[in-house]
């Protein structure tokens, strides 16, 4: 008798027919089935337990689904629901109307929330890696990426202005500067390009031209710079007093340490030969 008494309060007393919302983009409420009942509905069949959900769309594709709260329905969660608060859904339980092991409390599990915002936790990590990779390469940041066109052209000037200390920027020259260009920058510059830089060095330099060649560059731009004009002094295996001068007073401009410069004439000595092979 009591489970017949309470059964008829859930269908009769408490029927409150809720349609699922439907739209491509927003807020959404649906239902999902859960289990069946020994609840008894109108037609005679027994009542259907769900949850109501409450998803956001975006192009009716479900990017997260939460529960909201319990119902009970008789077309087995198609179309509508009666609300089933939790204090109705332990009675149920104590009469054995619905099964002891579903949650009394209607809420996300574990996994539901792994599938949900797992996911989008997933893909909003991969846009952030992406959107900050791509952020690092045009900053500047990336050392496999295309190095700033700001920091590219000061650096191929300076190799410029260092075949220039002989006097002549022979052909061969040019050919190591855009070889050089390509490896240390990741930019391609054509030899016109490369040409009209060249015409338009200018040796007659103070300190003041020295430390503008890096102004605005970091620390990696710098020893890259210094590097590179290294190898254009050295690529004849000897460095004339004029190519000393200039890439001397080019450290020295830029703030470089003694024992960085050293390190940075070092590893030139020792890859030259990597920039002389290439035809």
């Amino acid at each position: 008798m009591k489970k017949l008494v309470f059964a008829m309060l859930l269908v009769v007393g408490s029927s409150l027919p809720a349609h699922a919302l439907t739209g491509e983009i927003g807020l959404t409420q649906q239902l999902e089935f859960v289990s069946s009942t020994q609840i008894a509905g109108a037609n005679g069949e027994n009542l259907a337990l769900c949850y109501v959900t409450r998803s956001f769309r975006l192009f009716r594709h479900p990017l997260t689904n939460d529960v909201l709260r319990y119902a009970l329905s008789d077309d087995n969660c198609k179309t509508e629901d009666r609300p089933m608060t939790t204090d109705q859904m332990i009675t149920a339980q104590s009469l054995d109307l619905i099964a002891a092991d579903i949650p009394a409390v209607a809420r996300n599990s574990l996994e539901r929330n792994l599938q949900t915002y797992g996911l989008l936790a997933a893909v909003g990590l991969g846009l952030f890696a992406v959107i900050w990779r791509r952020s690092r390469s045009l900053l500047g940041y990336d050392p496999k990426g295309p190095m700033r066109n700001k920091a590219a052209l000061r650096i191929v000037s300076v190799m410029c202005h260092a075949a220039k200390c002989d006097g002549l920027v022979g052909s061969n020259e040019l050919r190591l500067i855009g070889r050089a260009a390509k490896r240390l920058t990741r930019r391609n510059f054509p030899t016109a390009d490369i040409i009209h830089m060249a015409d338009h060095a200018v040796l007659d330099l103070d300190t003041k031209d020295y430390i503008g060649f890096g102004a605005g560059l970091r620390d990696r731009e710098k020893d890259v710079m210094v590097y590179a004009a290294l190898l254009i002094t050295m690529h004849s295996g000897r460095m004339l007093p004029a190519e000393y001068e200039f890439v001397t007073e080019l450290a020295y401009g830029l703030g470089m340490p003694a024992q960085d410069f050293r390190r940075l004439l070092n590893l030139v000595l020792a890859e030259l030969d990597h920039y002389t092979a290439i035809p």
